[in-house]
């Protein structure tokens, strides 16, 4: 009977050590979105205005988070067009100025593999993705809320955090007015 009883004690550790696994993220765990910067109607790269906006960033993304623990942009791809590569010109800058890593591993549309892989990660990660796919990756983090990123936003920065296992969104602004030409930053 005893025996019988540890079993049961033992299956019940279990199945309550499991369903905290949610939970086991890090507390101080938070997650930024930011669309890359502005584009040409034509062209895979960032326009003008975009670059402008990527040497802007560091500071302000530094005044609101911090140094980053890590940043993520799409798999660049292979082939005649880099199609992802403004995602990684957007964040070039800023892993420029702190000398981090920018990683590239995840494709533009794996969503739920790229959600399981922010929830365990520490810290603070920038994730540059592409309009579209950041409500996607949201959604994969459990906000439920039907969320669309509009097309012509460059300026939007959207933060997830996590309170007792689920995520919260918050939305926030760079508050950036990039020009539209070429200009000599300090």
């Amino acid at each position: 009977m005893v025996h019988l009883k540890n079993k049961i004690l033992a299956a019940l550790v279990l199945c309550l050590c499991t369903s905290l696994m949610g939970y086991a993220q890090d507390k101080n765990l938070k997650l930024i979105f930011i669309r890359h910067a502005e584009k040409p109607i034509k062209g895979s790269n960032l326009s003008w205005q975009g670059l402008n906006r990527s040497l802007q960033l560091p500071e302000v993304l530094y005044k609101k988070f911090g140094t980053p623990n890590d940043l993520i942009v799409p798999a660049l791809g292979l082939g005649d067009t880099t199609k992802h590569s403004r995602m990684f010109q957007t964040i070039t800058p800023l892993a420029i100025k702190y000398n981090l890593v920018v990683s590239t591993v995840f494709n533009s549309t794996d969503y739920a593999l790229l959600a399981k892989n922010l929830q365990n990660r520490k810290g603070t990660v920038i994730i540059t993705w592409e309009h579209k796919g950041i409500p996607q990756i949201i959604k994969a983090l459990g906000v439920a809320e039907n969320l669309t990123w509009p097309d012509e936003d460059y300026d939007s920065i959207w933060i997830i955090s996590f309170e007792n296992g689920h995520a919260r969104l918050v939305k926030d602004k760079e508050d950036l007015n990039p020009s539209k030409s070429w200009v000599n930053l300090p």
